[in-house]
């Protein structure tokens, strides 16, 4: 007969896949997670679209598409304003699963997570990831907690360290001892939180595994065809140690409180074979021209009034992180030639379409089949895995919800993006600093009561909520679109849900 788990400990492996962790595992480099996946039923799961951090935990935090919890990137546009801002927690449409288990009078530890900024007021502790504008923000909820930590583990950082590929041996080996620390940190720093919570939840997300494949791809050994450096392979061999000692300690703690485990990534990774950008692509189809050179001054003006503005700010973190930017800023076309644009994204093509301009949907339409077409000018592979209007695929409006009017995630193995340069109109180019990106799927293993170990499991980032739930035992609200990973024939019994438990958070009003 099925049990009930009485806890859950969440391993947030961001940009986990097997294609790193199959060969990682073979050398021996990380026994602990390895005996844990083989005694564990396991699978790929798909990420989502596009497949980009705050989407998809988002996803995974709520049980629900983009579509329904209203986070399609790590900014919004207010076509109002004709500015940017950036998502936050109070921005998510639904309630979250630490909403759902705090009404059932269940503690949540929630170490690092994305999309936790602004922590939730909720039973237990939650340190906010690394959207956070500081430390401070990030232990908001919790700063009794925060100023434990500084003292008896100092050297947990919820901020990204990993932000350009090394230059030299000795850069990475300050970026791999930093990150070994880290890692060891969030450990350490979940040991205390249990030391101090009664926790029904525990979920500890490791952000460091994400930029340091973005970053020493070469150096990991998976290409046949590339030779790492010996002494640079030592250094990332030492993280991912590091990382696999981490997730033994939590391994036992998970056993001491008799928790069910369950691993779970936001996406893959694979060899980044060129960046892809998207103005220069609306640029090449005709939909945007560039500056010349006596009208960028607009351009630099927008960017460096808004600069000042965070300046005048920078007693204020969270003052500065919030302040929206104006799209002048962000994309320096000539907008009496322009049609369409990419105001932000990552790993996609997010294209809005000039207000004023007749016939709006038509418009979408086309950019999209344009970008459809795009392919590699030496394969001939498809840039984009999909591209589509958002009003027609979603039936709503995109202006309302902040999204931009044609949405295009990158192909495997390409990063689209709307970084733009007044001085630089290459469309199509690699990157030495960003040798691997996100491919579509990550992984997902689950030790719990009744669960066999080998089961295969497929699914989707919204199935995990419902998987949780159904492992504690709790019906899944009606709003969850996910479906619980586990055969039906191995659920425990769900306890009965209480009334309006999802009704009593309303979808945020933008």
């Amino acid at each position: 007969m099925p049990t009930t788990a009485p806890r859950i400990l969440f391993l947030g492996l961001d940009g986990g896949t097997r294609v790193v962790f199959d060969p990682l595992f073979d050398r021996g480099w990380m026994p602990r997670l390895e005996s844990f996946w083989r005694r564990s039923a396991r699978g790929n799961l798909r990420s989502t679209t596009p497949m980009v951090t705050p989407v998809a935990w988002t996803s995974f935090l709520t049980g629900c598409t983009p579509v329904r919890h209203g986070i399609h990137d790590f900014c919004w546009y207010d076509a109002r304003t004709r500015t940017v801002g950036f998502n936050h927690a109070e921005r998510v449409a639904v309630p979250t699963l630490w909403h759902l288990l705090d009404r059932l009078d269940r503690p949540v530890v929630s170490l690092n997570l994305p999309m936790t900024y602004p922590a939730p007021r909720i039973q237990g502790i939650v340190v906010s990831g690394a959207e956070s504008p500081d430390r401070s923000a990030a232990f908001r909820q919790c700063p009794d907690f925060g100023r434990e930590l500084a003292c008896l583990v100092p050297e947990y950082s919820p901020k990204n360290i990993w932000k350009r590929r090394p230059r030299t041996l000795e850069d990475l080996r300050g970026l791999a001892r930093l990150t070994r620390e880290i890692f060891l940190a969030q450990a350490r720093a979940a040991e205390r939180a249990d030391a101090q919570v009664d926790w029904s939840v525990l979920m500890v997300h490791f952000h460091l595994l994400d930029g340091l494949q973005h970053r020493v791809w070469p150096e990991m050994g998976l290409d046949p065809d590339v030779r790492p450096r010996t002494e640079w392979s030592a250094e990332v061999e030492g993280c991912f140690r590091a990382l696999d000692e981490a997730v033994g300690r939590l391994l036992e703690l998970a056993a001491r409180r008799n928790a069910a485990i369950v691993a779970v990534s936001d996406h893959g990774f694979g060899p980044c074979r060129a960046l892809v950008s998207v103005n220069g692509l609306l640029e090449r189809g005709g939909y945007q021209r560039r500056l010349r050179y006596g009208t960028r001054f607009r351009y630099r003006y927008h960017r460096l009034r808004h600069r000042y503005a965070r300046w005048r700010l920078r007693n204020n973190p969270e003052a500065a992180a919030a302040l929206p930017r104006p799209v002048a800023g962000e994309v320096g076309c000539d907008w009496r030639h322009t049609t369409a644009f990419a105001p932000f994204g990552q790993l996609a093509a997010l294209v809005c379409v000039e207000p004023g301009r007749t016939q709006r949907s038509r418009l979408a339409a086309e950019v999209a089949a344009y970008l459809a077409d795009c392919r590699d000018p030496e394969t001939g592979s498809r840039l984009f895995a999909d591209a589509f209007p958002v009003a027609e695929r979603y039936g709503l409006d995109p202006a309302e919800h902040g999204l931009p009017d044609v949405l295009a995630p990158s192909a495997d193995g390409y990063q689209a993006q709307a970084k733009w340069s007044p001085f630089d109109d290459r469309w199509f180019a690699s990157d030495p600093d960003l040798p691997a990106t996100h491919t579509q799927y990550g992984i997902v293993a689950i030790d719990a009561p009744g669960i066999g170990a080998g089961d295969r499991l497929a699914g989707e980032l919204p199935d995990v909520a419902p998987t949780a739930l159904a492992l504690l035992g709790i019906d899944a609200p009606e709003y969850m679109e996910g479906r619980s990973l586990i055969p039906e024939d191995r659920v425990p019994s769900a306890r009965p849900r209480r009334d309006g438990h999802a009704a009593a958070y309303p979808h945020h009003v933008r």
